[in-house]
């Protein structure tokens, strides 16, 4: 079994997703692999368009690209917090779709072959972090590792 060369952490900046980038961070130093911060935003459709129109509006380019400003900056701190390694990669991207499906479509472009994500323990549907994390274990080709968070 060859050493892991990439590892993927989606955060949402919620404090169990920055305690996962904590153990993420242990896992690329351990490999020396590089270690990449995702988060999705997610296009959220502010409602249909008026007088009967079939489309939805959704955000307008320039507020989008001013979210993903501001999640870079969140991720620039989490970067200074944590001590990342060197070669740690942050990426904010956006998407019309499910954040499972950019997840999963980031991990097999970027060449990702561990994506971490968190587990509480419990069972039935609060088991997993939401439906976000339980679609990546479902689908991903690479391995997952489900870091246990306590409550």
């Amino acid at each position: 079994m060859k050493p892991y060369q990439h590892v993927l952490v989606p955060v949402d900046f919620s404090q169990i997703s920055t305690s996962i980038v904590a153990r993420a961070n242990e896992l690329a130093k351990f490999y020396q692999a590089k270690l990449t911060l995702l988060n999705v935003l997610e296009d959220v459709p502010l409602g249909a368009v008026a007088f009967g129109g079939t489309g939805e509006l959704t955000m307008p380019p320039a507020m989008q690209q001013n979210q993903i400003n501001q999640a870079t900056e969140k991720l620039r701190k989490l970067e200074e917090t944590y001590g990342l390694v060197d070669n740690a990669a942050l990426e904010a991207v956006y998407t019309a779709g499910k954040p499972s499906a950019a997840i999963l479509q980031f991990a097999k472009e970027n060449g990702v072959d561990l994506i971490v994500v968190g587990n509480s323990g419990r069972r039935g549907v609060l088991g997993f972090m939401g439906s976000t994390a339980e679609a990546t274990v479902k689908g991903a080709s690479c391995d997952v590792m489900a870091v246990r968070i306590s409550d």
